[in-house]
């Protein structure tokens, strides 16, 4: 039963620290160097095998490149609530006064620290005209502390004070993406192009971890330590489902494009792998360095710990739209995104999201990118990048602030390799 619980925990301790694996598309495109350095305003850009994550109408756009080979791309994006890089090097490795721990405190919301990790790996991707085949793995994960675990760690316990330790929560899960993608183009007189498409996707779920519930409380009086906790965590090894994404696109002219797409139309996955429920109890009556001398902990604390199996259960992924703009010229890129999340996940948040993208191409084949967005989960975030443009062979970096200016509350790297003939 114990080894049991451990592998529970600590399965649920990589998912939501780690990010270990996680919800499809919830972050579209963590991995596109080129959307992440503009600061994700990509929808009205995507291309080829990258419309598949964006919007798969763009595939019956016609592209300067028909066939385009995605041969790896990797991002990862890590965000807080509360700390930015400034506040980081202000403090750490320094003593803290009284007014620094009062500073340090007002800085965490009143619901917690909070994290978020995103992460997206693309092996394969391929494109031929309007079709499209792509493999992906993707990580996210949300979870947060009790803003009573860092008042103790800064001041310690004081007397005859109740602490909520346990209002903590979190979620994470993992699956790859098998996605076939199709777009079909019609004339249409108000537009010089345009075109419908989808993504049918297959997905694979690896890994899920929820915090169901989670109580803890203590009190420090002359007697000891009293407190009792609770912990329900529900988890699964294994789970399949499908979804389904849809999308409009034209051009309006030459230079001048417009996209719309909604992510996860339908999507679901259904856990039916090793689905089980780990409960952990505990309560603590007078705890005391005596008492522990005197005796030994388990007669202090009193502690159980069950699990049991479950019904399998489904997750279903959250619906998100998206409305791109971009224009385009020879030396000049400016694009535009609108993102609403039309239903909340771990990654996806309801809140609506504008970002604006900049990429200058003085020198082919060397373009420089630069982009901000505001609103949704990141706040305001700004992004900057560059490639090396080669025809045949492409490489693009990206490095981004989440939640700030360069020194905000997170960053996101990304990069990518991408043949076109």
């Amino acid at each position: 039963m114990k080894r049991d619980c451990k592998k529970s925990i600590y399965v649920l301790t990589l998912l939501l620290t780690l990010g270990f694996l996680s919800e499809t598309h919830a972050q579209r495109g963590v991995s596109n160097a080129r959307s992440v350095a503009m600061g994700g305003a990509y929808t009205a850009l995507a291309r080829g095998v990258e419309s598949a994550t964006w919007n798969p109408a763009n595939l019956g756009l016609k592209a300067h490149k028909v066939y385009r080979l995605n041969l790896f791309s990797f991002g990862l994006g890590i965000r807080n609530n509360s700390f930015s890089k400034k506040q980081y090097e202000l403090y750490n490795g320094s003593y803290l006064t009284e007014q620094d721990k009062i500073d340090i405190l007002n800085t965490i919301p009143d619901n917690g620290l909070a994290f978020d990790i995103n992460s997206e790996v693309q092996a394969f991707g391929l494109s031929f005209g309007s079709f499209a085949f792509t493999s992906s793995g993707y990580a996210v994960s949300n979870f947060s502390l009790s803003k009573d675990i860092a008042d103790i760690l800064l001041n310690g316990n004081d007397f005859n004070r109740t602490y909520d330790v346990g209002n903590s929560a979190g979620e994470g899960y993992g699956i790859s993406s098998f996605a076939l993608s199709k777009a079909f183009s019609f004339p249409l007189k108000a537009f010089d192009q345009f075109a419908v498409g989808f993504s049918a996707k297959y997905l694979m779920g690896f890994a899920y971890g929820n915090v169901n519930e989670a109580t803890s409380t203590f009190t420090t009086d002359i007697d000891g330590v009293h407190g009792t906790g609770r912990l329900v965590l529900d988890r699964s090894f294994g789970g399949s489902g499908f979804g389904l994404d849809l999308g409009a696109a034209a051009k309006l002219n030459k230079d001048l494009t417009a996209s719309f797409g909604i992510s996860n139309v339908f999507g679901k996955i259904n856990w039916s792998n090793e689905t089980e429920r780990t409960t952990y109890t505990f309560s603590a009556d007078s705890v005391s360095v005596q008492r522990i001398a005197d005796t030994d902990l388990d007669s202090v604390v009193v502690d159980e710990e069950e699990t049991v199996d479950i019904d399998g259960f489904s997750t279903n992924l959250p619906r998100q739209m998206r409305l791109g703009l971009s224009h385009s010229s020879k030396k000049i890129t400016l694009a535009f995104d609108y993102t609403q999340g039309l239903s909340a996940g771990p990654g996806v948040s309801t809140k609506p999201r504008l970002a604006f993208g900049s990429e200058l191409k003085y020198l082919s084949f060397l373009p420089l990118r630069a982009g901000i967005a505001f609103g949704g989960n990141n706040g305001v975030s700004t992004g900057a990048g560059f490639g090396l443009d080669l025809g045949l062979f492409s490489w693009n970096f990206a490095v981004a602030s989440r939640d700030g200016a360069f020194s905000g509350k997170g960053v996101h790297f990304a990069f990518d390799w991408m043949f076109r003939f």
